[in-house]
């Protein structure tokens, strides 16, 4: 088949699901990250740093062998020239041969209190509070020197875009894989988990200062959108990720109060209001949450991929919130590490039988694949090909 045939044939797939419609077949779009990498035999600090064709031949490699529907992203996501440049010893990113790290959390960034200052302009108090107390560089720099960090963050930004569409370009031309991903957002109180308060300290907040914490989340959320649409390209088929990393540590009644509204108030914008599609990696265990989901909108592009190991879940998640999410998984990454070629197959046919019928699914692992130990090669081929083969509608 033609390369751009083979393209298009895998995006429609994908975008029937996406559109409610019953694809040709299930789709099967795996986790791979940075997996890839050492399946393929490439340095993950060469791809990354040093040449964009070196992406291209681990996807090669590893699509020339495991038949899959689309590539996530090639995981070179993080500017690391910008952190470099900015604040080599602030505590930021990392890359190593397993990919790109947090060098250090430095996570508590802001103090309980200062919820009302970001509350009342969040611009304003990242560009005169934060950025000075994170990165030393602008502690004490003149307004010129300011400006010339600022200037040399932009031109690195747009470097590090040209480089990956380098390597994206290929796959998708010379490949005919797509690459879905276009654009990753974080719902306001991730940011103030993942940023400026750790994990201790918003904790705290939820106990002592829920309603300072509520209306700062509410303006965070109107500045990140703000900058979306400033500088974001609006996705055509592709997707709009967002990890979520905070709501399955909240008891039920605080995820209503205090995180479903900003799910809510994302999709009714982004899915509702723009109709683009929307990616939710759900992480960790969202059983106590299902009743409250409820509350999301229905019939969109949104698309969950829920991190939990048992099909039986998924089944009753597809069941509860098929009319609100389409759901994604369904192969356990702890099962491709240590499981038979046989358990793997066995549980690729559970899906099949119990998630595929009606359509509304995605096949994929149920975690990212980063290291070349999260699933033996054998193991990732065979649930690929059989799904392949046998996801027939």
């Amino acid at each position: 088949m033609d390369v751009s045939a083979l393209y298009e044939e895998r995006l429609q797939r994908f975008d029937d699901v996406m559109s409610r419609k019953i694809p040709d077949r299930v789709p099967v779009i795996p986790n791979m990250n940075t997996w890839m990498y050492h399946f393929a035999g490439v340095s993950v600090k060469k791809a990354f740093l040093e040449d964009p064709n070196e992406i291209f031949n681990a996807a090669k490699y590893m699509t020339d062998r495991i038949p899959m529907d689309a590539l996530m992203s090639t995981s070179n996501t993080v500017p690391l020239k910008v952190a470099e440049n900015i604040g080599p010893d602030e505590g930021i990113y990392t890359c190593s041969e397993n990919g790109v790290q947090i060098k250090g959390s430095h996570g508590r960034l802001m103090e309980p209190q200062e919820y009302k200052l970001m509350a009342e302009n969040p611009m304003k108090f990242f560009a005169n509070v934060l950025i000075p107390r994170k990165f030393n560089a602008f502690r004490n720099a003149s307004l010129e020197k300011k400006v010339d960090l600022i200037k040399q963050a932009y031109a690195d930004n747009i470097s590090f875009i040209q480089y990956n569409r380098t390597a994206n370009t290929r796959i998708e031309k010379e490949l005919g894989m797509p690459l879905i991903v276009r654009a990753t957002n974080f719902l306001a109180p991730d940011i103030v988990l993942d940023y400026l308060r750790d994990f201790v300290g918003i904790s705290l907040d939820v106990r002592r200062n829920p309603d300072e914490m509520y209306a700062a989340c509410l303006s965070l959320y109107d500045y990140v959108l703000e900058m979306f649409d400033d500088t974001a390209t609006p996705p055509d088929r592709k997707i709009l990720f967002t990890p979520l990393h905070l709501p399955t540590y909240l008891r039920p009644k605080d995820f209503e109060k205090l995180y479903l509204p900003s799910m809510k108030k994302y999709l009714e914008e982004m899915a509702v209001k723009r109709g683009y599609s929307v990616y939710f990696f759900m992480e960790n265990n969202w059983m106590p949450y299902l009743d409250l989901l409820q509350e999301l909108p229905e019939n969109t592009k949104f698309l969950g991929l829920f991190e939990t190991e048992k099909v039986e879940e998924l089944v009753e998640i597809k069941s509860r919130l098929g009319s609100r999410f389409i759901v994604m998984g369904g192969m356990p990454v702890s099962l491709l590490r240590f499981g038979s070629k046989e358990d793997v197959i066995e549980t690729c046919k559970r899906c099949l039988d119990q998630l595929a019928p009606g359509g509304g699914y995605i096949f994929s692992t149920d975690k990212t694949l980063m290291t070349f130990n999260d699933g033996t090669p054998e193991n990732v081929i065979a649930a690929c090909e059989y799904v392949t083969e046998h996801g027939k509608y």
